[in-house]
């Protein structure tokens, strides 16, 4: 799948991926192939928009759960993505944990598919087991977003191999130059002045793709601007970073 140029951001604020064809590549692949990666990066450098793109790509199915905090939450979030039945109870959400345990896991034997695991962090025993499960059984695989091998907590153990990680680095000075060009499109800042606007994002940002996105966010609102400038100050703050 071809990257689009940056000029063809929709209007609607959609900024087309930048510089990651590589490990766009390398993840599809590893969905095709059914095989379990770490993609891991800190906050706003892109796992879950890559995860995003290289399931478009590989057209693999999968069900998804977004900061599992615990093995309950993460059951719930999987019964419900692949409709599993809960017996005598009204829905997922008020079902008990060992009864939705084995319905998610015949679940994915009798349709094996993709399990992603959105910002998962400090993982438990218990859902260390459980996923421990769902790693081995045939034909499924575990794709895991992560700030690090260290954040995922006991699931390290299963994710432990170099060799299934993809590391999101930051973007170079000239790719980050891009994305921000691609921003600046998508969120109409080319009527004003954002030069000196320019140098000073990309500086806070240092590669980050998250915080670019979000600073040129924030420059388009209205409050944000006197004429044609740009009035708040950008700086790296943890707040500014967009889950991308």
């Amino acid at each position: 799948m071809m990257e689009r140029a940056p000029e063809q951001a929709d209007r609607d604020g959609f900024v087309p991926l930048v510089s990651r064809r590589e490990e766009l590549k390398a993840l599809a692949a590893a969905f095709c192939g059914r095989a379990s990666r770490l993609v891991s990066g800190p906050a706003g450098i892109g796992k879950t928009r890559l995860i995003d793109e290289a399931l478009a790509m590989s057209r693999q199915p999968a069900v998804r759960a977004r900061r599992p905090a615990a093995l309950h939450h993460l059951l719930v979030q999987l019964a419900e993505g692949l409709s599993c039945p809960v017996g005598r109870f009204r829905d997922a959400a008020h079902a008990t944990s060992s009864a939705l345990k084995p319905a998610v896991l015949n679940a994915l034997r009798l349709s094996p598919r993709c399990v992603v695991l959105d910002d998962v962090s400090g993982a438990d025993p218990r859902m260390y087991r459980f996923l421990q499960q769902v790693y081995y059984l045939p034909g499924s695989c575990l794709i895991a977003g992560a700030r690090s091998r260290e954040s995922l907590g006991h699931l390290r153990k299963l994710l432990w191999d170099p060799r299934e990680e993809i590391a999101m680095k930051p973007l170079k000075r000239a790719e980050a130059g891009t994305l921000f060009e691609a921003a600046c499109a998508a969120w109409r800042l080319d009527s004003l002045e954002i030069d000196e606007f320019r140098g000073k994002v990309l500086a806070a940002a240092q590669g980050n793709p998250g915080q670019i996105l979000a600073m040129c966010r924030l420059a388009a609102r209205p409050e944000y601007q006197s004429g044609r400038h740009i009035k708040f100050l950008p700086l790296r703050i943890d707040v500014f970073t967009a889950f991308v």
